[in-house]
């Protein structure tokens, strides 16, 4: 945007042509404010957005995760996995969200359909029906070719050892988890892994066999993950509406979600005075007097103008709804002109009633753009393999250490990442449309 711009104007649309801007009148440098006349809304939810899940939950019933549910006494605490399986399983069983739950063990064979009754009772601690451990693409392949697999939101309990029987097939570990969820993921599903920690009581067994085929464990931390695989809309309608919620601890990783129908608009004087989201910064901005408007004029700006984007993001986990995690993370972009995100001006909605259609606002400085108009573009990249991954894989697991390791995770998080394509579309994108006279 130039010096001695008169009269610019940017016409603010969704991807899908859907009108959602919504302002007040106001001028935003004196940062006073006007009550809009119409609340904006969001936009309209896809028709099966509503629509109840059906969900298969999972459980990896070995001799390896026995530990994980032990028998418990008045005088005793559930660990930390029997209570949050516990509770996933009830909320999946009763949640409004889920319209037909089923419930399955994963033993050295095909999975086997059981009661939820049952499948209560093994994790608070009735585990003799334990058996040898499948090996994890096996298991992955088992559940995922089962009839409908692709249509259901699959929620896979283990602890995810890969110790195969064949120590020369680890060094290709992660084509192993790329083949096994290759079925799925050509069909656009996602896959979410939250990565858990419990006391363990009993036998752990290793994948790296020596010195020791198996250590006796009194109470020491160890992992284990949730998965989640379906339609990405599902998966993130479980997660949000289903999953029980997510502890501080808990570690999370996601593949394959986009959500394109985040509701968004311009908002800039939607905010009381006062506000700590209320407008600010350079520029001298004002609309044509009625109060809700798609149009903005642009006088006497010499150093670029500042501007309030409002955003809905509940679809998405709550791990992307971090205001520090989409500072970081998200990208704004002009062709042929410059715009850049205000450092700490990310900020959640919490307390501006007249911004309850929406999660978030942001600032975005806009300092220049083509002649003749352009396309402003917010997006979020799909993030890849975060951080953690690597912090928790190891090795050798031989010797359980204070800190929680699995067994070369990071291949096996590579496998899942190299299941979906190179380049990944965003997770969400936000288009607005800049037209100058």
């Amino acid at each position: 945007m130039r010096t001695h711009l008169t009269a610019a104007f940017l016409a603010f649309t969704t991807i899908g042509g859907a009108l959602l801007s919504s302002c007040g009148e106001v001028d935003d440098t004196t940062g006073t404010s006007t009550p809009p006349a119409t609340a904006a809304k969001p936009a309209p939810a896809a028709p099966d957005a509503s629509a109840p899940l059906p969900a298969r939950v999972f459980l990896e019933l070995s001799g390896g995760m026995r530990g994980f549910m032990p028998q418990n006494t008045t005088a005793t605490e559930p660990t930390a996995f029997q209570q949050r399986v516990g509770q996933l399983a009830s909320r999946t069983n009763s949640s409004p969200a889920v319209g037909e739950a089923q419930f399955w063990l994963s033993l050295n064979k095909a999975p086997q359909k059981t009661t939820y009754a049952h499948f209560r009772e093994i994790v608070q601690g009735d585990t003799h029906e334990a058996a040898l451990g499948t090996e994890l693409p096996a298991m992955l392949e088992n559940i995922l070719a089962l009839p409908g697999a692709a249509d259901q939101v699959n929620v896979i309990v283990s602890d995810f050892i890969f110790g195969p029987k064949n120590q020369a097939t680890s060094a290709l570990m992660n084509v192993s988890i790329t083949d096994a969820l290759a079925p799925v993921t050509k069909k656009g599903l996602a896959v979410a892994v939250l990565g858990e920690t419990s006391r363990f009581y009993g036998n752990f067994f290793p994948a790296v066999k020596t010195p020791h085929k198996q250590v006796a464990m009194k109470g020491e931390t160890l992992p284990y993950y949730i998965w989640v695989i379906g339609p990405a809309a599902a998966v993130g309608r479980y997660l949000n509406e289903v999953l029980p919620p997510t502890p501080a601890t808990t570690q999370q990783a996601y593949f394959g979600l986009s959500f394109p129908h985040v509701p968004y608009a311009a908002v800039l004087t939607q905010v009381p005075a006062g506000s700590p989201l209320a407008p600010g910064g350079n520029g001298s901005i004002s609309y044509d007097g009625k109060g809700v408007s798609t149009n903005l004029d642009v006088d006497g700006v010499k150093d670029g103008v500042d501007f309030t984007v409002a955003l809905d993001l509940r679809q998405l986990p709550a791990a992307w709804r971090e205001p520090a995690f989409l500072a970081s993370s998200l990208q704004a972009q002009v062709p042929g002109g410059s715009v850049k995100l205000l450092p700490n001006s990310v900020k959640t909605t919490v307390g501006v009633p007249q911004l309850a259609a929406y999660t978030h606002t942001l600032r975005l400085h806009l300092s220049d753009f083509p002649k003749g108009g352009g396309q402003l573009r917010l997006s979020l990249p799909a993030p890849g393999v975060p951080a953690w991954v690597a912090q928790r894989s190891t090795q050798n697991d031989n010797q359980p250490g204070p800190v929680p390791h699995t067994y070369r995770l990071s291949e096996i998080m590579s496998g899942v990442r190299e299941a979906f394509p190179a380049a990944l579309p965003p997770v969400f994108i936000a288009t607005f449309t800049l037209a100058q006279d």
